[in-house]
C-alpha cells in the first residue's frame, strides 16, 4: 500500500484524515485502514486556525477587497500561478480577483475531453448534468474570450485530458483509485491530473513554486437549534488530484476555503445569514436545512447566495444542474457512452470494486442499496449568531434535524473542544 501511496501532496491546510495515531492525506488509504484495524477515521480542516476566529463577529472588509486580498496573498507566495476553471462561479470569481485588480494571473486552465464530445454537447436547452461537456461551449468558451481580449498576458489553455486517457489504456489499473479522494467517477482523476501538459512538468522541472489553484468553495451553512452555523465538508476540500509525485515545488491552494485567510468565509457567511432574516426572505430558510442532501433545493440555495458573495459573477451564465449520483456520476455520460466498450471502462469498475473490497460498508452512502461513493466527512461547526426566526412553518417539524448527527458548536471560542 505505501507504494500506491508515493507521491501524495502532504498538505495539511487541505485537510487530513487521523486513524488513531496515524494521519492519511488520501481519503481511500485512511478508509481501507480504518478498516483493517476497526477504527474510524476523523477528518481534520484546520479546526484550531479556524477556532481561533470569533466567527460572531462579521469583517468589516467589502467581500471584493477579500478576495483582493487573498489574490494577493497568493501571488507575493507563487512563482506561477495556474488556475483550474470551470465557467462557473467559484473560479470565475477567484479569477477576477486577479484580473479585476491588476494582479497577474499566469495562466487558467479548462479540462475537457475532446474526444468524447460525440453526441454528449451543443444543446443550450438541456441543463442537465448530463450535458456538463457544453459549459464550454456556453459558459468556459465565452469567458476565455472576454480575458483574451482584455488580460492578453495570462496565458488561456484548453486540455484534452481524453486524448492522455487513451494513452495510458494498457497500462493503468485498479490502483486509480488512489489519486482521488471523493471523486471515483470514471474521469475526475484524469482531469485534474497534474502531469497531463508537458509544459507543465517543464515548470515543475524549473525548480519555481507553483501554484495549483482552486476556486473552493462557498460556505456549507445550517440552523441547527434555532442558531446559525458554518462548516465544511471533505467533498470539496478533495476536489483536486492529490498526486505530485516527488515534486515538493507544487502546492493545491484552495482559493476561499483557506487558513491564511479565514475571513473570507466568515464574511460570506454573515453575508448570506444576513439575507435570509430578512423578514421578506425567511420563509426560504428551508432551503439551508436541505441544501446539500436534495440537489433541487441546493440549485435553488446557490442560485440565491452566487449574486451575494460573488459579486462580479454574471448569475445568468450558462450552468448545468448538479450531480445527484456517485460513482456513475452524470456529468460523465459522455464516458459512459462513447468509451463503454474500453479497457478504460473496464478498470473504473475494477478500482470501484476495490473499493468495495477493501472498506467497511458502513463507510459508503447508498441509492437504492447499492454504494456509490464513500461517506461525506464533516468539519467542526462554527457558531455564527443566533436565529431570531422562530414559529415560523420551516421549523414546525424539527425532527430532521436528527439527521445531522453529532456536531462542535464552539461558540465563543471555546478551543479546549476541539482535539489537534
Amino acid at each position: 500500500m505505501s507504494q500506491t501511496l508515493t507521491g501524495i501532496e502532504q498538505n495539511p491546510k487541505l485537510g487530513y484524515y487521523k486513524v488513531a495515531d496515524q494521519i492519511f492525506y488520501s481519503k481511500p488509504a485512511a478508509y481501507i485502514h480504518g478498516t483493517t484495524h476497526n477504527s474510524t477515521p476523523v477528518w481534520n480542516f484546520n479546526d484550531v486556525p479556524y477556532a481561533k476566529h470569533d466567527w460572531t463577529e462579521e469583517p468589516e472588509i467589502g467581500i471584493q477587497e477579500l478576495y483582493r486580498q487573498r489574490a494577493l496573498q497568493i501571488r507575493e507566495k507563487y512563482d506561477y500561478i495556474i488556475l483550474n476553471c470551470s465557467g462557473g462561479a467559484d473560479s470565475t470569481t477567484a479569477a477576477f480577483a486577479f484580473l479585476l485588480n491588476g494582479i497577474h494571473l499566469d495562466e487558467i486552465v479548462f479540462k475537457y475531453p475532446k474526444m468524447g464530445e460525440k453526441d454528449q454537447a451543443g444543446d443550450p436547452w438541456d441543463t442537465r448534468c448530463e450535458n456538463t461537456l457544453s459549459e464550454w461551449n456556453f459558459a468556459g468558451k465565452p469567458l476565455f474570450d472576454w480575458i483574451q481580449t482584455n488580460y492578453p498576458d495570462t496565458k488561456l489553455r484548453v486540455h484534452d485530458f481524453s486524448e492522455n486517457m487513451l494513452e495510458q489504456e494498457t497500462t493503468r489499473d485498479e490502483s486509480w483509485i488512489f489519486r482521488t479522494q471523493n471523486y471515483f467517477q470514471p474521469t475526475h482523476a484524469d482531469k485534474h491530473d497534474n502531469f497531463y501538459v508537458n509544459d507543465h512538468v517543464k515548470l515543475y522541472d524549473s525548480g519555481k513554486q507553483i501554484c495549483l489553484l482552486y476556486g473552493i468553495d462557498k460556505p456549507k451553512i445550517t440552523i441547527i437549534d434555532n442558531q446559525w452555523y458554518c462548516y465544511f465538508q471533505d467533498t470539496p476540500a478533495n476536489y483536486s488530484n492529490p498526486y505530485i509525485g516527488a515534486y515538493n515545488n507544487l502546492t493545491t491552494e484552495l482559493f476561499f476555503w483557506t487558513p491564511d485567510m479565514p475571513e473570507i468565509s466568515i464574511k460570506q457567511t454573515h453575508l448570506i445569514r444576513r439575507w435570509f432574516t430578512l423578514p421578506e426572505n425567511r420563509h426560504l430558510q428551508h432551503l439551508i436545512l436541505h441544501a446539500f442532501k436534495n440537489p433541487i433545493q441546493r440549485t435553488a440555495y446557490e442560485n440565491i447566495i452566487k449574486p451575494i458573495i460573488y459579486p462580479d459573477y454574471d448569475p445568468s451564465t450558462w450552468q448545468t444542474a448538479k450531480s445527484v449520483k456517485g460513482f456513475d456520476c452524470e456529468m460523465d455520460q459522455w464516458f459512459f457512452t462513447n468509451f463503454k466498450d474500453t479497457r478504460l471502462f473496464q478498470v473504473w469498475e475494477a478500482g470501484i470494486e476495490l473499493l468495495i473490497d477493501k472498506i467497511d460498508p458502513k463507510y459508503f452512502s447508498y441509492q437504492m442499496g447499492k454504494p456509490y461513493g464513500l461517506t461525506t466527512c464533516l468539519s467542526k461547526f462554527y457558531y455564527v449568531g443566533n436565529n431570531d426566526h422562530v414559529n415560523t412553518p420551516a421549523f414546525k417539524n424539527r425532527s430532521h434535524l436528527q439527521s445531522v448527527g453529532p456536531y462542535i458548536a464552539i461558540p465563543n471560542k471555546k478551543i479546549k473542544k476541539i482535539s489537534e
